[in-house]
């Protein structure tokens, strides 16, 4: 989007490995990476089966009307 925000897109784990922490893995290393290049806010467009994942993870509703809502967290920036 711009220098402090950013979206995250197509983000899938497969229905076996659901509830394993891959999909917790696989966003707490991509919050780290995009908080070491100065992103201050990632936003996702989330499956609606996916809202709770998200918000256990600390990401908040902006958006909650249409088809996938949009969600949003702050990110600490630095090393």
């Amino acid at each position: 989007m711009d220098d402090a925000a950013a979206w995250v897109r197509t983000v899938a784990i497969s229905a076996e490995c659901q509830g394993k922490g891959y999909g917790r893995m696989l966003m707490t290393g991509l919050e780290k990476l995009a908080s070491q290049h100065g992103v201050k806010r990632l936003l996702v467009n989330a499956a609606r089966d996916a809202v709770g994942f998200y918000r256990a993870l600390g990401w908040t509703v902006v958006e909650a009307g249409g088809e996938t809502p949009v969600l949003t967290k702050e990110l600490r920036t630095g090393p």
